[in-house]
This record gives structure tokens, C-alpha cells and sequence, in this order.
């Protein structure tokens, strides 16, 4: 097959070296020079003439820059024949070249995996890391610029032995920036949400579009129109000025008031300019789990990396039991030195508390599942204003660049200290009595946990956060029964017992949905990175 780029020296194919650089071939490892090194006719400076595949289906596209086809899709992970068309594609106005190659990437990648409590087999073999593609992304770049003094009144605290010391100053600093640029991804495959997490980008090392550094990988063309993003770039690029002004004050941090007036000045002063298409690099992995997949990503220019990871159950009972053994011979241990007992009745305040903790946490998760299966976090996915705009009036719900907390961090941490005293009051009492107090604050702290789950699940799927409510009223109706003999408690514990354990099952179910993303659809409309060259 001719390639695109020969070598001068043989003829062989040249691909471009993240290690040297440089273009290196493949055949006689003559290195050449990406800036003087001219390509065959069929890459230029404005466009290049190659094959485009497309996944029969997903409809996800890939474009093949002399490289010798696709044997499964990158976004699907689908074993089927891309189809090929020929395309006449634009070009961006720049690239960052790739910095780090796949040798290094496939190491970040099983160093990652390694780490991973409960992790699927099979991650780290060379069957399935072979298939991590080096990609280069769309992405619009939002340039802002600004020439301006910031002066505010500033503060700083220190302390002594004795004493905290304010110090006061007014602060003088210049904020002079050529070229700002603000990078969101153009890309549907690429979720918000994924994309934030490979920032930052060495932006320093962007160069002017060449297509030398394209040689030996794919690309993705872009599908996202360039104003997308234009009202979250502006807030990440005040952002950004604003850390370069307290980087700059020597420590001195603006007052409360002084805040306000910076920010105000630094977004009248900022200047847009343009937004310019770039090439950025990603090393990509999709691995199939079920009817869904699983994304894994390392940023190709400075090593950051993403990884979707579901739970393999039979890793996790097995860890479970193991534990469970463990913890009921410290405590069976515990209670002969200590000299207490557990009464059958308090049992109840724990099927309590744990079938609660499993509606919570199985309500944030639906949540969370259904915002990501639906795209509430994925501008992008929309292609346009105009389509976010028109999702956002059917679903009802604000589509937004970038995933919020769902957890709500006040209730959580009134949740957290107040079971943290009922211990510490506990530990200063002699355990029995530790023990007997605990369903005086376990009962309370569940039922928390109960309303806060009716208002987390929101429109995610509510089965895990109802067996877990079925667990909670089952075992606080035992106690407000208060059978006459214990027997009766220990059989209806039992039945408890079993509630939360197919709970927990459910929720590593909904947690394995929610560590994966369904299989994707792409409609390939709008965007286009010749777009925002100019």
C-alpha cells in the first residue's frame, strides 16, 4: 500500500515520534524533520484527502491517517467492518503534537488498573491494551485577552504561639495576557464530563497545523459548533486570571469586598478575540461490559488519565465475606475483654441504619446514571445551542458542560458529625453502655438518610433506593412491634439480613451501570473545525 508519508531515505512509512519528536520511519529508522518534511499531494496545509470509517453501528466516525484500517470501532468497542468513504476534510488552525507514546501510555494505563480494588479480570493483558488508539481530538480553543493593572486592598494571616496576625496591603498587579486559550472539547464522542477530568493541556507546546504530526494516527473530525461553549470559557478563563493575580500578590488574598471589584474589573477588561480550531491528543480504550461500555483515556500530551471501572461481584463478595469473618471475631474478641453484649433488640437500630445507607447511596447513583445516560452533563453531545435548548425544554432539566455534586455536602457532613459524637460519647462511657446508647442516635440519622434519599433520586431508576426503604421499614417495624420472645426478633433479622443483601447486589448493579456508559448513537451533524480556523 503507497503511504502518505514516505521516507526520503527508503521509501518506507513515516510516522511521527512522540519520544524524538520527529518523523521516524518504520522500515529503516531514518529520522526526518516535521517542519521541513513536505507529504505526498494528498496532504496539504488547508485539507487532507483520506478515508473516513464509519461504524456501522454507532455511526461514530474515525479518519485514517495512513494507517492500515480498523478492525472494531473506538467507541463502541464493536467486532464489525468500518465502512469506508472517502473524504476532503479541513484542517484546524493548530495541533499539540503528541508528547508522551503509546509504550508509555499503555504503562499509565495497567498502573491504573493495578490500583483498582474489585477490578474485572483481563484490564491489564496485552489482548486488551493493544486496542488503545492514539487519537487526535477536536477542540475549539477560545482565545481571550487582556492588558490591565489590578490593584485591591489585601490580606493575609499568619500565626504565633499566642496569637493570629492580619496583615494589610494594597496590592498592585499587572495582568497582561496575549493569548489566552480556553479549551472544550469539539468533539460529540468526547463526554464533558470525561474531558474536564484529562485537563490540563501543556498548552505551551501548541504549534501552528502541520500534518506531518498526524502520520501513524487516527483522527475524529468535529461535529460541534463553535459557540457552544463561548459562556463557559469566558467563566474558566476569569478563572484562571483571577489564580494569576493571587499567585502574583505575594500571599496577599483579596478582602471580601476587594473579591467583588477584581472580578468585576477583570471581566469588563477581558477581551474575546477568536475561536480557533486545534488538534489535541488522547490515547483511547473502550472496553464492552454487557450491553454497555467502558471508557479508559490518557491524555496524550501530559500523561493525565480517565478511567470508567465497574465492580466485579465475585472479587467483592468474596472480599465481603472474608471481612465480615474478620470483624465478627474482633468483635466476638472485643466483647469478652470489654465485657458487653449486643441485645437482639438493638440489632434492629443497624438493619436500620445500613438499609438507609443503601437507599442513599442507590438514589445518588440512579441519579447520577441518569443524568450521564441521558446527556444532562454533555453539552456537547448536542452539537448545538439550539439542540441544548431544545432537550432542555423536553427533559424538563438544565443540560449543563460539566457534572455537579449530587451529594448534598451539608446534610452528609451533619450526618457524619453526628454519629461521630454518639461514638466519642460512647468511648467515655464503658462499652456496655456504648452499646445501648447507639439506637438512640442510629434511629434518628436513618430516617435522615431515608428523606434525603426521596429527594436525591430525582428521575434516576428507584429500585436499589426502594429495597433499600423496604430493608429501613422492615426493621423499624420490628421494633415498634416488639415481639414478646427474642426468637421472633432473630427470625425477623434474619429476613432483614437478607433484604440487604439483595440490596447490595442491586447496587453494585446500579453502580456498575452507572461506572459505564450505555452504547453510544452519534448523530454526525454541525461543527466543523475549518469553521473556527480563521
Amino acid at each position: 500500500m503507497a503511504t502518505m508519508f514516505p521516507c526520503p531515505n527508503c521509501g518506507g512509512q513515516l510516522r511521527f515520534s512522540a519520544e524524538k519528536q520527529q518523523m521516524k520511519c518504520v522500515s529503516c529508522g531514518e529520522l526526518t524533520d516535521v517542519d521541513s518534511y513536505k507529504p505526498d499531494d494528498s496532504v496539504g496545509m488547508d485539507s487532507v484527502n483520506t478515508k473516513i470509517y464509519q461504524c456501522p453501528n454507532c455511526a461514530g466516525e474515525i479518519q485514517l491517517i495512513d494507517n492500515d484500517g480498523m478492525e472494531f470501532c473506538p467507541f463502541c468497542g464493536t467486532q464489525a467492518t468500518m465502512q469506508e468513504h472517502f473524504s476532503d476534510e479541513g484542517v484546524p488552525k493548530f495541533i499539540l503534537p503528541f508528547q508522551i507514546n503509546k509504550k508509555q501510555a499503555r504503562e499509565k494505563y495497567r498502573k491504573l488498573t493495578e490500583k483498582i480494588l474489585f477490578a474485572p479480570d483481563g484490564l491489564g493483558d496485552d489482548e486488551n491494551i493493544d486496542k488503545l488508539v492514539g487519537m487526535y481530538v477536536p477542540y475549539h480553543l477560545y482565545e481571550y485577552s487582556i492588558n490591565d493593572e489590578i490593584i485591591y486592598k489585601g490580606e493575609t494571616t499568619r500565626s504565633t504561639a499566642d496569637y493570629y496576625i492580619t496583615d494589610y496591603a494594597n496590592v498592585d498587579v499587572k495582568v497582561d495576557v496575549d493569548s489566552l486559550k480556553v479549551p472544550y472539547d469539539a468533539s460529540q464522542t468526547l463526554d464533558d464530563c470525561i474531558a474536564a477530568k484529562l485537563e490540563p493541556f501543556p498548552m505551551d507546546k501548541l504549534k501552528s497545523f502541520n500534518p506531518n504530526y498526524l502520520a501513524g494516527f487516527f483522527v475524529e473530525n468535529s461535529t460541534v459548533d463553535n459557540d457552544l461553549y463561548k459562556d463557559e470559557s469566558l467563566d474558566k478563563a476569569l478563572s484562571h486570571l483571577m489564580t494569576e493575580v493571587q499567585q502574583r500578590s505575594h500571599g496577599y488574598t483579596p478582602s471580601q469586598g476587594a473579591l467583588y471589584d477584581v472580578q468585576t474589573k477583570l471581566t469588563n477588561d477581558l477581551r474575546y478575540d477568536e475561536t480557533s480550531g486545534a488538534y489535541l491528543p488522547m490515547y483511547f480504550l473502550t472496553t464492552r461490559y454487557n450491553d454497555r461500555v467502558a471508557y479508559s483515556m490518557v491524555n496524550g500530551a501530559s500523561g493525565n488519565s480517565y478511567i470508567d471501572m465497574p465492580i466485579e461481584k465475585r472479587k467483592m463478595f468474596s472480599f465481603a465475606i472474608k471481612f465480615s469473618g474478620a470483624l465478627f471475631l474482633l468483635i466476638l474478641f472485643a466483647s469478652f475483654i470489654l465485657d458487653f453484649s449486643f441485645k437482639v433488640k438493638e440489632l434492629c437500630s443497624y438493619g436500620a441504619l445500613i438499609s438507609s445507607i443503601i437507599g442513599y447511596v442507590g438514589a445518588v447513583l440512579a441519579n447520577k446514571t441518569y443524568r450521564a445516560d441521558n446527556h444532562l452533563d454533555d453539552k456537547g453531545y448536542f452539537v448545538s445551542l439550539e439542540n441544548v435548548k431544545e432537550q432542555s425544554k423536553k427533559k424538563k432539566v438544565k443540560i449543563k458542560s460539566q457534572k455537579s455534586m449530587s451529594l448534598n455536602g451539608t446534610l452528609s457532613l451533619a450526618l457524619f458529625v453526628l454519629i461521630a459524637l454518639s461514638i466519642f460519647v460512647g468511648v467515655m462511657q464503658d462499652a456496655g453502655q456504648f452499646i445501648s446508647i447507639l439506637p438512640v442516635v442510629l434511629y434518628p440519622a436513618s430516617f435522615v438518610l431515608v428523606i434525603m434519599s426521596l429527594f436525591a433520586v430525582k428521575k434516576g431508576n428507584k429500585k436499589v433506593m426502594l429495597l433499600g426503604l423496604i430493608g429501613w421499614v422492615y426493621s423499624v417495624g420490628i421494633r415498634v412491634i416488639n415481639p414478646p420472645n427474642d426468637i421472633y426478633y432473630y427470625g425477623a433479622l434474619i429476613i432483614a439480613f437478607i433484604i440487604i443483601l439483595i440490596s447490595v447486589n442491586a447496587i453494585i448493579d446500579e453502580y456498575n451501570r452507572f461506572a459505564t456508559h450505555p452504547s453510544p448513537q452519534f448523530l454526525k451533524k454541525g461543527g466543523r473545525l475549518e469553521n473556527a480556523r480563521d
